[in-house]
This record gives C-alpha cells, sequence and structure tokens, in this order.
C-alpha cells in the first residue's frame, strides 16, 4: 500500500483541479456513448446515475488526499498536550499505525468482492435460465461495438470507485483506531484552560467531522450511481446503506471519546483544585488554631 501514499502527492499542488478534470471527462464518456447505444437514453436516470459515478471518482481522489495530506498533521499539533517529552514515542506508534497495509488489503477484500460475487451470481442465473437479463448493454444490443465499449467502460469505472471507497474506509477504520489508542494514553494531559475550550483536542474534532462528512457523501453518491428504474433498492444499495449506518455509529463513537477525554482532564483539573483547596483549608485551620489564647 506504500504506492497508495505516494499518489496523492502527484495532485498536492493542483489536485482539485485534476479531480474535476477527471469528473467531467467521465461524464463526458458517459454522454458520449448514449449517442451510440440505444439501451441507453439520455433521460434523468441516466444522468443522475452517470453524473454521480463520474463526481463520486473526482471527489474520492480529493478525500484520499485530504486523508493521507493530513492525518499526521492532525495529531502534531496535539504535541503539546504530552508530558515530558513523550510525544516523540506517540509520532513513532503513529506513523507504524499509518504505514499498516494489511488491514488496507482486507477492507479491499470485503468492500469489492461482494459487488463481484453479485455480479457473478446474477450473470450465472441467467446463463442457466433462471434469472433476469443482466444490464449488460451488449447483450440487448450484440452487434453494436459501442454496447461493448460501454460495457467495458462502465465495469472499470465501477469497479475504480469501489477500490477508491475501499481505500477511505481503511484510512478512517485506521483513525478510528489511533483516536482509540489515544485515549489510553497515559501521557497526554488535556488542558482544559486551552484557548480552544476542547482542551487542546479542538483539530483533532474538526478532523473528524470533516471525515464524517465527506464519507457521508461518497456513500451517498454511491447509492445514487446504484439506483435503476428497474430497482431502486438493490442488494448494492443494501450494502452501501449498511456501510454508511456503521459508518456514523463508529464516528458517533469516535466523538465521544474525544468527549471523554475533554470529561477526563477536566475531572483531573478539579481534583487539582480540591487538593489545593484542601492544603489551603487545613493551613488556614493550623494558623487559626495557633492563633487562638489559651484559656
Amino acid at each position: 500500500m506504500m504506492w497508495i501514499e505516494k499518489l496523492p502527492n502527484k495532485f498536492a499542488k493542483r489536485y482539485l483541479i485534476y479531480s474535476l478534470i477527471i469528473s467531467l471527462t467521465i461524464f463526458s464518456i458517459f454522454m458520449l456513448f448514449t449517442t451510440g447505444v440505444k439501451f441507453l437514453p439520455l433521460d434523468f436516470h441516466t444522468f443522475l446515475e452517470t453524473s454521480s459515478l463520474s463526481i463520486l471518482i473526482g471527489y474520492q481522489l480529493i478525500a484520499i488526499k485530504y486523508l493521507f495530506s493530513n492525518i499526521k498533521q492532525t495529531f502534531d499539533k496535539l504535541k503539546p498536550l504530552f508530558k515530558d517529552a513523550q510525544f516523540q514515542t506517540y509520532s513513532d506508534f503513529l506513523d507504524k499505525e499509518i504505514r499498516k497495509s494489511k488491514m488496507g488489503y482486507i477492507v479491499i477484500l470485503l468492500i469489492v468482492i461482494p459487488f463481484m460475487l453479485l455480479e457473478f451470481i446474477r450473470f450465472w442465473s441467467w446463463k442457466i435460465s433462471v434469472g433476469p437479463t443482466p444490464s449488460y448493454f451488449y447483450l440487448f444490443e450484440p452487434s453494436n461495438r459501442w454496447a461493448l465499449a460501454l460495457d467495458i467502460f462502465n465495469h472499470i469505472i465501477g469497479y475504480l470507485a469501489l477500490f477508491l471507497l475501499a481505500i477511505i474506509v481503511w484510512r478512517v477504520i485506521n483513525l478510528i483506531e489511533i483516536v482509540n489508542a489515544l485515549d489510553s494514553n497515559t501521557s497526554i494531559s488535556v488542558d482544559i484552560f486551552h484557548i480552544d475550550d476542547m482542551g487542546g483536542l479542538r483539530p483533532l474534532r474538526n478532523f473528524i467531522l470533516i471525515v464524517i462528512s465527506n464519507y457521508f457523501i461518497i456513500l451517498t453518491l454511491a447509492i445514487l450511481s446504484y439506483i435503476s428504474p428497474a430497482a431502486i433498492i438493490s442488494y448494492e444499495t443494501v450494502f452501501l446503506i449498511i456501510m454508511l449506518l456503521l459508518g456514523v455509529i463508529l464516528f458517533v463513537i469516535t466523538l465521544k471519546t474525544v468527549r471523554t477525554m475533554i470529561n477526563m482532564g477536566l475531572k483531573q483539573e478539579l481534583g487539582k483544585i480540591n487538593d489545593e483547596y484542601k492544603k489551603a483549608y487545613n493551613k488556614s485551620i493550623t494558623i487559626i488554631s495557633d492563633n487562638e489564647p489559651e484559656s
């Protein structure tokens, strides 16, 4: 997975422009196919499906660039919260977690393979005459080379979208693991008097909220790209909706972890204040007792 980490650097300076160009190019190619394939009419459904898929690819590239570029920087901003120069130890742990690639391969398989299996089952069911005709344009227009080219292009873009989605999910899981590890790290001390009013954790909270928003947008676009007039709710859309709900639940838990860290810092500070109050109180009692005249 190391090559994936290097990929966003190629888009570092103008990645927004490049992503927009990629989305517009994909959409234009789909529109070109509408002129050569009779079963791909230029109607609302075609526009919704192709535009969602085209925007999805570009948006995913932007999200991957943002995740890879900002996850380390976000946690580096927490350096002042660490005790006794322990941040270097945590930074080494962070680098190790970010570079873990085994989970990435597992996530890619778990997301891509179910869609491949669904497609294979539909094709096999049609082949043995027990299922409807798969949505391959070449099956409806076998003499049309444009239809064959559209099927090939559609599969390339569709599985590319799933591959990019898997990378994003892998990074999201990575982020959740790092935040949970941060909660159990005894070398961090939340400063409740920090100027950001969140104990110094506002950069982390804001980063999580941005990731949540992008995750929601990406899954919504993916769901829209699988909606068809024949089946608004399909196995693919159900799978993506479940991913969306699970992602939201995990992010809520992660935000709760951040809030727990802030509350823990508040309790620790209140404990210190209480200890100082007891010391001052006991000292005052001692002074008063020493100054009382003897009977």
